[in-house]
């Protein structure tokens, strides 16, 4: 049975280049349309009290350039996605209504190799386990993936 959505669920790190690698083949592959999410933590419990900041503003800051970073990723596999959702709050909450939202039948997301994997995998990725209709497809991440920028 053939993927329809694939959700990617990215955390933005440069080690992240073969999660989205896997992604847009499974994509092409598979005809399917590409679902991209990155939650950022709320940061009102990160920014407390002593600090006299505009949240909204970070926020919107935060959001553009995580937005722009995704783009820039998607330029170097020469693919588009049909969505990218940047939410605040929860992950798992968050993954679950992206999942819903884009009917998505396959959530891939990351796996680092220094944590092992069932430190990581109860740690970070229980809630997707539970998501009804979509299969779970977790890519392990080098530690040691270079982060080449390109030559000008």
């Amino acid at each position: 049975m053939p993927y329809r959505n694939i959700l990617v669920a990215l955390e933005l790190n440069h080690r992240e280049k073969p999660l989205l690698k896997r992604a847009v083949e499974l994509a092409e592959c598979h005809q399917a349309r590409l679902h991209i999410i990155h939650v950022s933590p709320e940061l009102g419990g990160v920014y407390t009290g002593s600090l006299n900041m505009d949240l909204r503003q970070l926020k919107n800051k935060l959001r553009l350039e995580n937005g722009h970073e995704i783009v820039q990723m998607l330029k170097c596999e020469q693919h588009n996605a049909n969505t990218i959702s940047l939410p605040n709050g929860d992950i798992h909450q968050a993954v679950q209504q992206a999942v819903k939202e884009h009917q998505a039948d396959l959530l891939i997301c990351g796996r680092q190799l220094e944590r092992p994997f069932l430190g990581h995998f109860f740690s970070n990725s229980t809630g997707f386990l539970d998501i009804n209709g979509c299969d779970l497809l977790v890519i392990k991440l080098s530690e040691h993936h270079d982060a080449k920028k390109p030559e000008v």
